[in-house]
């Protein structure tokens, strides 16, 4: 089948989107690596298969790839090319991002905001300097300036793995941190991934973004942020941005 060579991104999420190609640097990463022998990553499949008893439709088989010794709690998980595993971890859904049914007083405001920027001054005036001593008594000073307030909410980051198996035995050996960023006010947890000629594309509210190791060291050094708007509404806790998907437009011939 022939294909263009153009391609489409959707992603499950609420709220409508608009374009914005804004080019940047990534934050400087320092590569971050952890890897287990092949005895060591054997052993740790044998024993977590011996011990998870699973019932699989007949003709299906089940085994362990990878174990939370190379990356804990996932989210978002997709293979590349060269079969490679990419996932999202969050570490802002527990203070830095909020779900509405745990502040109903919110509830009203939320609903009438119809921009990011509406949420980003929701947020701002919600978690003002002036009202440090009255968040304090529920929100942690995460910055530890001593005042509770908004700028708390930029300290947490979003993580994208890669996992590999370097040695080709059937069992991941090798976790590197691919980028830890997405920390704005404003800013959901990293809940969908794709990986794609090269590319990675990571969509964490309230932006779609593309992401690039040029220099082919496994950590992305450019992000561009492919549409915006997302996310404009407190909804559920990490039930934002999730799901990325990949269409391909085929030619007229394999359309008819």
């Amino acid at each position: 089948m022939i294909i263009r060579n153009y391609f489409f991104l959707l992603a499950i999420l609420l709220g409508l989107a608009t374009c914005k190609t804004s080019e940047e640097q990534a934050p400087p990463v320092t590569i971050e690596v952890k890897t287990l022998l092949a005895e060591d990553a054997m052993t740790i499949a044998e024993k977590i298969n011996r011990e998870v008893t699973a019932k699989v439709a007949d003709g299906l088989d089940l085994s362990i790839w990878a174990s939370d010794s190379l990356l804990a709690d996932p989210i978002a998980l997709r293979i590349d090319q060269q079969g490679r595993v990419y996932i999202s971890r969050t570490n802002r859904q527990k203070d830095s991002e909020f779900d509405i049914r745990g502040h109903r007083d919110w509830m009203t405001a939320s609903i009438s905001l119809q921009t990011v920027e509406d949420r980003r001054k929701f947020i701002r005036e919600t978690f003002s300097p002036e009202r440090s001593e009255e968040n304090s008594t529920w929100f942690p000073d995460l910055n530890k300036d001593s005042i509770v307030d908004w700028k708390d909410l930029t300290v947490q980051k979003e993580e994208i793995f890669r996992l590999e198996d370097k040695d080709g035995d059937g069992l991941a050996d090798h976790s590197q941190l691919y980028i830890r960023d997405f920390n704005e006010e404003i800013t959901d947890c990293a809940g969908a991934v794709l990986p794609f000629n090269g590319d990675v594309y990571v969509g964490v509210g309230p932006d779609m973004w593309r992401l690039s190791d040029k220099n082919d060291d496994g950590v992305a050094d450019e992000k561009e942020s492919i549409a915006h708007g997302f996310n404009v509404h407190i909804g559920f806790g990490a039930h934002g941005m999730s799901g990325c998907l990949l269409y391909t437009s085929p030619s007229p011939r394999d359309r008819g």
